[in-house]
């Protein structure tokens, strides 16, 4: 039997309703003096030692708060005042399902209390429990019909679920029941236009029209409206009135690419394949609209898709020299889409160039510069070279552009990038500070210079840089940035302590990332009472859809394989203030498979995924290899010659191999599983020398091959081997990009063992250095110091507005 309630006396109960007036007015002090006044004589009184533990929540002492409720709830069962706010503090806490259940028992209690149900309804949609929130809603409405918010709510919870039907259901009730609304009422507009777009989601593209036409007055967002009806009439075979609208809404915002998409997609002209026929017939569109909007820049760039050949050469000019001219620093980024097409890129290459002999300075003129266009030309060629994999190139086009014109900051973040590209941090660290200091209130110039810094290494000097742009108040800048979610801080500075081999501080600020995602998660709660009120309900749907999808961002996705690798080798000791805890875990596997589970819900799709999910399950005791065999068979559906899969296939038949006879009883469940990759049967010497011979000339698979050789061997008998393998990825015939070389390399002195000085080493850092002559991990120690002094007379070269000599570099080269 539960406890008995107790009652108060008068004058208890009298100061209990002060108590809760006090905790909704936020007197917490007030409160917890009254609380205090009835517990010295009711010690036990359930409620007043909930509402005590709400009020010490309040002032952000959880853990006191939630034992006080705790007893509260004990000593009153049949109270949902203690259940209520012991559900409260769990949710101040994160903890929706405690705060669920204490929800639950206080709605048994105290069933027609519409606090309750709404928060309640909130739990539920937090933790996308669909079935229990519709019933919530449903139960709200039929408690307050008259409210719009309560139909809405009915509504969203049906669309979330997945019941389009019911929801459109609902929303045709409402509007039955709503009758007597103004012209150009914003709460009902916004209604009108969400149960549009439901229709449009279930592709009812007629009676979606028919409502928009219908409730054309009522519906204050006219530009929502008509884009949503051009597209249903295009759906529903009115291909002259969706172009009507199309035509009438870029003649309002002629630089609007979606719009003549949408008009060319009325014409039945597909962008993304296009046929000779309808080539033709957007090029002839495209250029009327060019005439009735001559200022119009995405008609020009939209040509540009479907222009070919000489045409294309023609309209490229035209367009790169428009832009040119006015000076715009994004016309490569612009552009940069049409590279996927090898003629249009050498298109494009030729004509800059001819636009930058066009306008280089000629012998014998008396003007002391030349134009801003030329100037602009470089720094596009630049980029452009640099991007094609030209990086010395392109560092003399950006040279003679910084020699000409040293103080604009755009010209030395090119260079950085072009440096970077190259492989050489340390020198491109340095460009990006320089176009820092030319700009010092700039912050993204100042963000740029501290990413730069930490991907050289240079953790201390990269804080300090963005400790001018944070709170002086701040106990350091990397607090600051952390509490304003910056990411991209948090995810380069773990990189950096990889690289420095500091794992306590990349576990750490690999950490504050996930957290940063959960955090993003948890905002959420706040909107879906304000959307609700508000009636922002599509880009309220369109928030809970993205939160679904929160950690399938790439952020998070490299940060949890970055988590994972760590956790998965032995981890050496650390400080607590250096992320101790996190490297001393005594369950590494344990937080590992938690990333790799958020991984497989939410980048199912992504190779590295189930990778890293083998590396977690071959080290698991029980039935590993089930798990274990599951995620190569998923890697091998995304990518069957992935270069890292042959060496994880040879590792797993080892251990098949030499399991017990509990692995061995889910033998033939295992072999069916990867049946679709390699017969049972199969030798791990045949996987290996057939890989081998289909991947010989590409240095990825050749890296992948030497690593699967000491899997197959051994370290031992297989290092020699293994290291012809990571030698070959330098030679002329074999196709490797900077990135795989500079993976080789570690894979040499680390998996390899090979130190400075050796020789096998020294030659592959010479052969290296001669395929990427930027990269500073192959140059030798002198050189390195050579440039590093080369740059820093550079830099006062530049900065007393003298040209020296990168002006002579640059143009010998050019």
């Amino acid at each position: 039997m539960p406890p008995k309630k107790s009652a108060l006396p008068t004058k208890e109960r009298t100061l209990f309703t002060r108590l809760i007036s006090e905790y909704e007015h936020k007197k917490h002090k007030l409160g917890i003096k009254t609380a205090d006044t009835i517990l010295k004589k009711f010690p036990e009184h359930g409620e007043t030692l909930a509402m005590k533990g709400l009020i010490l929540g309040s002032l952000n002492r959880r853990d006191e708060g939630i034992e006080l409720a705790k007893k509260g709830v004990r000593h009153d069962l049949t109270s949902f005042i203690c259940w209520h706010a012991l559900g409260i503090l769990h949710r101040m806490d994160k903890n929706y399902q405690e705060a669920i259940k204490c929800y639950s028992q206080a709605l048994r209690i105290e069933g027609a209390n519409l606090n309750l149900l709404r928060e309640s309804a909130f739990m539920h949609l937090q933790l996308r429990n669909y079935p229990p929130l519709i019933d919530a809603r449903l139960t709200i409405l039929r408690m307050q019909p008259h409210l719009r918010m309560n139909w809405v709510g009915l509504a969203v919870a049906h669309h979330l679920a997945g019941s389009l039907d019911q929801a459109e259901r609902v929303l045709a009730s409402y509007e039955n029941v709503m009758r007597d609304v103004p012209d150009r009422n914003y709460e009902h507009s916004e209604v009108l236009l969400y149960h549009a777009s439901i229709l449009e989601e279930k592709r009812d593209f007629q009676r979606a029209a028919e409502l928009l036409d219908a409730n054309a007055r009522q519906i204050v967002d006219q530009r929502a409206r008509v884009e949503a009806l051009a597209r249903c009439y295009q759906h529903t075979g009115r291909k002259d009135e969706a172009e009507a609208i199309w035509r009438d809404l870029i003649a309002k915002n002629s630089e609007n690419q979606r719009y003549f998409a949408g008009l060319l997609s009325a014409r039945g002209i597909d962008i993304v394949q296009t046929s000779d026929e309808m080539r033709a017939q957007a090029l002839a569109l495209l250029a009327e609209l060019q005439q009735a909007h001559p200022k119009s820049t995405a008609a020009k760039r939209l040509s540009l898709v479907f222009a070919v050949g000489d045409d294309f050469a023609a309209q490229a000019t035209a367009y790169a020299r428009a832009a040119l001219i006015k000076g715009v620093p994004s016309l490569f980024s612009d552009l940069k889409s049409l590279y996927r097409n090898p003629a249009k890129q050498q298109a494009l290459e030729a004509a800059v160039e001819g636009l930058r002999l066009e306008w280089a300075p000629k012998a014998g003129e008396t003007e002391s510069d030349p134009p801003s266009s030329y100037l602009w030309s470089l720094y596009y060629l630049a980029q452009h070279y640099s991007f094609i994999g030209q990086a010395q190139r392109a560092l003399a086009y950006i040279d003679s552009a910084i020699a000409h014109s040293a103080t604009l900051p755009e010209l030395h973040m090119v260079r950085a990038r072009v440096l970077k590209r190259g492989g050489d941090l340390e020198a491109a660290a340095d460009a990006m500070v320089d176009a820092r200091l030319l700009d010092g209130q700039d912050r993204f110039l100042n963000s740029k210079a501290a990413k730069y810094l930490l991907r050289k290494g240079d953790v201390d000097e990269a804080v300090k840089t963005v400790g001018l742009f944070t709170k002086a108040d701040a106990p350091d800048p990397v607090f600051d940035l952390n509490e304003m979610q910056a990411l991209w801080y948090l995810s380069e500075e773990a990189d950096a302590h990889l690289r420095n081999r500091d794992l306590g501080m990349a576990l750490k600020r690999l950490h504050q990332v996930d957290r940063t995602f959960q955090e993003i998660y948890d905002d959420q709660l706040d909107f879906h009472s304000y959307c609700l009120r508000k009636m922002t309900m599509r880009s309220y749907v369109d928030t809970v859809r993205f939160e679904d999808n929160l950690r399938s961002h790439p952020a998070y996705f490299r940060s949890a394989l970055a988590a994972v690798d760590l956790y998965l080798p032995a981890v050496p000791e650390d400080k607590d203030p250096r992320g101790e805890q996190l490297l001393r875990t005594a369950t590494p596997l344990v937080e590992a498979a938690r990333f790799v589970q958020t991984l497989q819900e939410r980048a199912p799709r992504r190779v590295e995924t189930w990778l890293a999910t083998f590396e977690v399950a071959i080290r698991q005791p029980g039935t590993h290899l089930l798990l274990a065999a599951r995620a190569l068979t998923h890697a091998h559906k995304l990518e069957p010659e992935h270069p890292e899969l042959v060496e994880k296939l040879i590792r797993f038949k080892q251990v098949l191999a030499s399991s017990g006879a509990q692995q061995q009883q889910h033998r033939n469940v295992i072999d069916r599983a990867l049946g679709s990759i390699v017969p049972a049967d199969k030798p791990c010497e045949a996987i290996y020398t057939e890989f081998l011979q289909r991947h010989s000339d590409q240095g990825r698979y050749l890296l992948g091959a030497a690593k699967a050789v000491v899997a197959l061997r051994g370290r031992e008998e297989g290092k020699e081997e293994a290291k012809n393998l990571v030698l070959s990825l330098v030679r002329s015939e074999v196709k490797s990009d900077l990135a795989t070389l500079l993976r080789a390399r570690t894979f040499l002195t680390t998996a390899l063992s090979l130190g400075p000085g050796a020789e096998d080493l020294e030659r592959f850092d010479a052969e290296a250095q001669h395929k990427f002559p930027l990269a500073s991990t192959f140059k030798s120690a002198v050189a390195v110091e050579e440039e590093r002094k080369r740059r820093a007379d550079a830099r006062i070269s530049w900065t007393r507005g003298e040209g020296g000599e990168e002006e002579g570099e640059g143009a010998a080269l050019l």
